[in-house]
């Protein structure tokens, strides 16, 4: 061919590792060319797949978009000695042709989802699962420890929570150690906790008391730490469960060797586990063994990790401690002001924990709070009036202070919140003469007879 052919492009044309000098005509399409090119360099591209797809190719110069197959290379530019590239794409299948408008709509609204819908979906469809599968057995252990004492069938559900339980830690540890699914890891051993802690309520004999409470609590402590070693997920959540069995059974022991009554180790109970709120950063840090020191710890990052894991586990203990042990104080303690009292403030007292931390356990705290909160409005049997009125009142201030107040005010100033410090503070303080005032200690000191 003549060099001063001007209706020729001579380029090189490169298709993954193979590469051709050709000359092509300079006023014919790019369409038209494609399947000489591939003729040429056999069809074959490094990045080809070995199934026979059939495969869109386009011809593009290097770092830049595909050139349109109705223009030829002149109207493209293309010069003499330039290099183009062949790649080569999956044909995209044709559109859905919908006879029908519906089918049209909805096609249209598959094609607008967002990306990874269907990931999601099925996540939502496993936590629904877990959360259901928790429920269950949550509700036929309760119904155990109603039924079982007068059914006269104790041993026989003991043998069965058992068996549950262990079933359910091997399921557990085979769910994430052989196929990595922490979900069905962490909701198997939740249940496996649920049912020993059932089965040691259960294995006490005789009328429900402490002693059943006791070993109850401490069956389920020693089974969330056996299952976080063998299944080795949920670290913060079976942490937390083991923390709350530990607390509750040290509070049970307590009642048992002083024969105090309930009311007295809730409110106990709850008011230690608020001061140890306060603390709970500096338990995950010594925990952890978390301090400075020069030069820096080679493994500084994971006992950070590990610091972060047992403050977020300290936190939902104890938050569930005090919540729990001002709902009992709120059931069992002698009608008057001071269970309403403890209670309400108590729930209080939890909820300005939300505005703590990075937000991850505000959740949580705003959960046990509004709980006690509820437990002590309904304890005060009010009238329906007074009744309908603070209903409306409480709802109104959660939606202003979840909704309006984080809207209007992402970020309060510092007085604002030194101001709110100082009444968490007061609050706090003050727990204890309201603590003493429910235990009864006013009135033991006025009926001594002192010289």
């Amino acid at each position: 061919m003549p060099g001063t052919d001007r209706g020729l492009r001579r380029v090189s044309v490169h298709a993954g590792g193979t590469a051709v000098d050709v000359a092509l005509p300079a006023d014919v399409p790019v369409a038209f060319l494609m399947p000489s090119i591939i003729d040429i360099l056999d069809g074959r591209d490094d990045g080809a797949s070995a199934e026979p797809v059939p495969r869109r190719y386009r011809l593009s110069r290097p770092g830049a978009a595909a050139l349109s197959t109705s223009t030829t290379l002149a109207q493209h530019g293309v010069r003499d000695g330039e290099v183009l590239v062949l790649t080569e794409s999956a044909t995209p299948p044709p559109a859905p042709r919908c006879e029908d408008v519906a089918e049209a709509v909805s096609a249209v609204l598959d094609s607008t989802a967002r990306p990874g819908s269907s990931l999601v979906r099925r996540q939502a469809i496993r936590l629904t699962g877990a959360l259901a599968a928790t429920v269950l057995t949550g509700i036929g252990g309760l119904t155990l420890i109603r039924n079982a004492f007068t059914a006269k069938a104790t041993g026989e559900a003991v043998a069965v929570m058992v068996s549950a339980g262990l079933v359910a830690v091997l399921f557990a540890r085979i769910a994430n150690r052989t196929h990595g699914d922490a979900l069905a890891g962490l909701t198997l051993s939740v249940i496996a906790t649920a049912c020993t802690a059932v089965a040691g309520y259960l294995a006490v004999p005789g009328v429900p008391g402490l002693p059943h409470a006791v070993l109850g609590a401490m069956t389920a402590a020693v089974t969330a730490v056996l299952a976080l070693r063998l299944s080795g997920c949920g670290a913060v959540t079976l942490t937390a469960l083991a923390c709350v069995a530990t607390i509750v059974a040290a509070a049970a022991l307590v009642g048992l060797i002083t024969a105090a009554p309930p009311h007295v180790i809730g409110s106990v109970s709850a008011l230690t586990s608020l001061g140890l709120l306060a603390l709970a950063a500096r338990i995950s840090i010594a925990i952890a063994r978390l301090s400075p020191q020069l030069p820096p710890a080679p493994d500084l990052d994971a006992k950070a990790i590990r610091a972060r894991t047992w403050l977020t586990s300290l936190l939902a203990a104890f938050a569930c401690v005090a919540a729990l042990g001002a709902v009992v104080t709120v059931l069992a303690a002698p009608h008057g002001p001071p269970r309403i009292v403890f209670g309400a403030l108590t729930g209080v007292l939890l909820l300005l924990r939300v505005r703590r931390g990075d937000g991850r356990d505000a959740p949580l705290f705003a959960t046990c709070g509004t709980a006690v909160i509820a437990t002590t409005f309904v304890a005060s049997g009010s009238c329906g009036a007074w009744t309908a009125a603070t209903t409306a009142a409480l709802a109104a201030a959660a939606m202003c202070l979840g909704f309006v107040a984080s809207a209007a005010s992402p970020s309060p100033s510092p007085v604002l919140r030194r101001t709110v410090d100082a009444l968490e503070g007061l609050a706090l303080v003050a727990m204890v003469p309201i603590t003493c005032w429910v235990c009864g200690l006013y009135g033991a000191v006025r009926g001594l007879s002192l010289p």
